[in-house]
């Protein structure tokens, strides 16, 4: 079993890294979209860490970066497993509508022992076959609250 480090903090369009920012236009050039980033109102960024111990060779560490872009029409997420998009050939980035996107909210109870660790969005991405729920890795700081209390209110606003 392995131990899973998250660290969040908000960013801006500026604080991409530059092939990010550049994979980001393409993919949403490539789905029919204006220059996709020029609106960002809010923006996230998860960095996680998780240590697997191996038998043989040592403890290994894995990498992941989510980036989370918040425009007047769009939720942007791009996962990535380095800094760099362009050495990630697995480096990925959905758009979502916010006038068809569902956020879930953690619930009080007794299941909560520890904070919620994702933001539940439920949408169908552009170019997606189908609706299906996506888990948007977080930390536990203010500035995940921020940023989910503008995505709630910036899918409302794009519903009404």
């Amino acid at each position: 079993m392995g131990a899973r480090n998250l660290m969040s903090h908000a960013i801006t369009v500026d604080d991409l890294p530059p092939s990010t920012a550049e994979f980001v236009r393409g993919e949403g050039r490539a789905r029919g979209l204006a220059d996709v980033l020029a609106d960002v109102t809010h923006g996230l960024r998860t960095d996680e860490e998780t240590m697997n111990r191996e038998s043989r060779g040592g403890p290994t560490s894995d990498r992941y970066v989510v980036e989370m872009l918040l425009t007047p029409e769009l939720l942007i997420v791009a996962h990535r497993q380095s800094d760099d998009a362009e050495t990630d050939p697995g480096a990925r980035v959905r758009f979502h509508p916010l006038d068809q996107l569902e956020v879930t909210l953690p619930t009080a109870g007794p299941r909560l022992a520890m904070p919620a660790r994702s933001i539940p969005v439920t949408s169908t991405p552009l170019g997606g076959a189908r609706r299906a729920t996506y888990q948007l890795p977080i930390a536990i700081d203010a500035d995940v609250d921020r940023f989910r209390e503008a995505l709630l209110q910036a899918a409302q606003a794009a519903r009404a």
